[in-house]
């Protein structure tokens, strides 16, 4: 045995020492793991299952163009039937149609595209550009792209680090982040291939810096182009290439006196990328009548209340809660002053700036999304300083190494689990609260309580610059709901609990001549037997404490609860428990759901005869 050990094994761990190429296994593994989930999820097969969101208008210029040869837009209107929720557009005060998104992505869609375009009339498939063969390519775009660049940014890895570093990086970037989420189950967005265009990008700056030439001055122009048009904010990476090697303010002058000496190479690469830009100014010419126009109407920055805190740490949309590993990202930058001084001013200043303006704009938590997916653009520059802090932490002392690695391991595995959650439910794509979080933590599935405990945002004060939430109506009791029918909802058809997470309906009852509390109780006679109702959902087994004050205290008036199917469960009370200082009296009910009752339960007051009864301070409250 040692010597088959000698013979054939230790050569091997040598030779693959020597020759590792293990993060090339990790790119292949990636694109693997894309293609299976892709093939699993089988979203061509789904309505609005490729194209949908923010990637309808992304997409309608290639269907308006190669087939319905109309970029107005005006085809849709003869068949408005079949392009709904397929596509939609905005128009300009005299009636012109544009799309609220640039056609930048339309450009990295177009092989799929035609390749759809191919397969459907082969098989003869509808070929209106949304048929289940477009679809399927156009859902595998992003793997291709992904893969492509990740080659890239292997290569640029390995120009600083060694082969095990880049692996590390590369696999927590891929599959440790919400990059992957965004190359599969929403693989059309526009984040996915931006992050492989601006892994290009970075290569690029590199090779320009050392071989200001045509050639790369071309392609940089190009890629910096389409980066930009597919989304504008990116543009501010134009500063990592200004700042790189930049490693104090003496160095400002070396890098103006070389911007000089290379003038003609930057002109290049600003003409390039004027030329991608130029069929969207064209666009706009034709169609609005404006060679800039802005897009998105009334939606804009607030560069004087930007939500950073929230941006990074909430549990709304924290980038750095729903994509922990990026911590390490961060803290890498740092790291970088020492090992790789040429991209620590650059990348540090860039983050500074990006995420400012990222967080500025009106919805900085860009909708329904899986964490801050407008920074997943930029993870090419962060694999730099993750990389420089692994390489860091793999030199250090062997427990501080083992610590660290093993908590990076975690939040590797951590954020694919979420990212599981995100899939099925357990993290909701705008509404998460601190609350939803820590009730679903380490659950796949969402209940109605989940959702009960989501905090929708208030847009209309949002659009403005103002954070607000509106308050969630529940379904579920917890731990309590209390009305003293005082307030009522905006409509007027509901009165609201203390804490306006309840309605109880009957508003119409709201009396003024009687109160235990506040200025209101309600009046059920002779005309109105039953009042202040309420639905919530039950489990089996679950208990319920409920209390109402009614007056008169000798009345025959009842607090009941019943399910949906009153045959199933119904009690009702109408003897109190104690009589106030006032002459109201207290009827309580503990109730426990039976083991065979699951669903939706109701509660409300009942006056049993003609007479007057005035009831106020409901409460139900669930017992742990």
């Amino acid at each position: 045995m040692q010597r088959i050990k000698s013979k054939y094994i230790l050569p091997l761990i040598n030779w693959t020492a020597k020759n590792s190429r293990l993060s090339l296994l990790v790119i292949v593994f990636f694109g693997a793991a894309a293609i299976m989930t892709n093939l699993n999820n089988g979203l061509w097969t789904k309505k609005h299952g490729v194209v949908i969101h923010d990637v309808i208008s992304y997409y309608s210029y290639l269907p308006a163009l190669f087939i319905y040869h109309d970029l107005s837009f005006s085809y849709q209107d003869k068949n408005p039937k079949f392009f709904e929720g397929k596509d939609f557009h905005s128009k300009t005060k005299d009636g012109r149609h544009y799309q609220k998104m640039t056609m930048g992505l339309s450009f990295l869609y177009l092989p799929f595209f035609l390749l759809g375009y191919l397969s459907a009339w082969l098989s003869g498939s509808p070929m209106d550009g949304y048929s289940a063969p477009f679809m399927f390519f156009l859902a595998f775009g992003s793997t291709f792209y992904v893969v492509a660049g990740l080659f890239v940014l292997r290569k640029t890895l390995l120009l600083f680090f060694d082969d095990i570093n880049t692996a590390i990086t590369l696999l927590f970037i891929t599959l440790g982040t919400n990059l992957f989420y965004y190359t599969t189950l929403e693989s059309t967005m526009s984040h996915a291939y931006n992050f492989s265009l601006i892994a290009v990008f970075l290569y690029l700056t590199i090779i320009w810096h050392e071989h200001p030439n045509q050639k790369n001055s071309v392609f940089i122009g190009l890629v910096y182009g389409l980066i930009t048009l597919i989304r504008p904010t990116n543009g501010l990476i134009v500063l990592f290439f200004i700042l790189y090697t930049i490693r104090s303010k003496n160095d400002l002058l070396i890098k103006f006196d070389f911007f000089v000496k290379h003038f003609r190479m930057l002109l290049i690469i600003a003409i390039f990328a004027i030329i991608v830009l130029i069929p969207q100014l064209l666009f706009w010419k034709i169609n609005t009548g404006n060679w800039l126009f802005w897009s998105y109407s009334e939606e804009g920055f607030f560069f004087s209340k930007p939500e950073i805190i929230r941006g990074l740490f909430s549990y709304r949309k924290g980038w750095l809660l729903y994509t922990p590993l990026m911590i390490f990202g961060l803290a890498g930058i740092f790291m970088l002053r020492n090992r790789l001084r040429d991209f620590y001013i650059p990348i540090l200043i860039f983050t500074m700036i990006n995420i400012y303006v990222i967080f500025s704009w009106w919805d900085w938590s860009y909708g329904g999304s899986f964490g801050a997916r407008a920074m997943i653009d930029t993870y090419a520059f962060y694999s730099i300083s993750m990389a420089a802090f692994i390489g860091q932490i793999r030199n250090s002392k062997r427990f501080l190494k083992t610590l660290t690695l093993s908590l990076m391991t975690i939040l590797f595995f951590f954020n694919i689990f979420q990212t599981l959650q995100y899939k099925y439910g357990a993290i909701h794509f705008c509404e998460m609260s601190k609350e939803s979080y820590w009730h679903s933590f380490g659950k796949l599935g969402a209940d109605k309580e989940f959702f009960n405990l989501l905090e929708p945002l208030d847009y209309k004060k949002l659009i403005k610059g103002e954070y607000a939430t509106i308050t969630k109506i529940r379904e579920t009791i917890g731990p309590d709901a209390e009305t003293s029918f005082e307030e009522t909802s905006s409509s007027g058809n509901h009165f609201l609990s203390l804490d306006h997470r309840y309605f109880f309906n009957n508003t119409a009852l709201q009396s003024k001549i009687k109160k235990r509390s506040g200025e209101h109780s309600i009046l059920l006679s002779g005309d109105s037997k039953f009042g202040a109702s309420t639905e919530f959902y039950v489990r089996p087994r679950e208990k319920y404490l409920l209390s109402v004050w009614k007056y008169p205290n000798n009345s025959a008036a009842s607090l009941v609860i019943a399910a949906a199917d009153p045959k199933e469960y119904y009690f009702q009370k109408e003897t109190i428990t104690r009589v106030d200082s006032s002459g109201w009296g207290l009827i309580t009910i503990e109730a426990t759901i039976p083991d065979s009752c699951n669903g939706k339960y109701r509660v409300y007051v009942w006056n049993k005869k003609n007479d007057s009864v005035f009831f106020d301070d409901l409460k139900i409250s669930k017992l742990k």
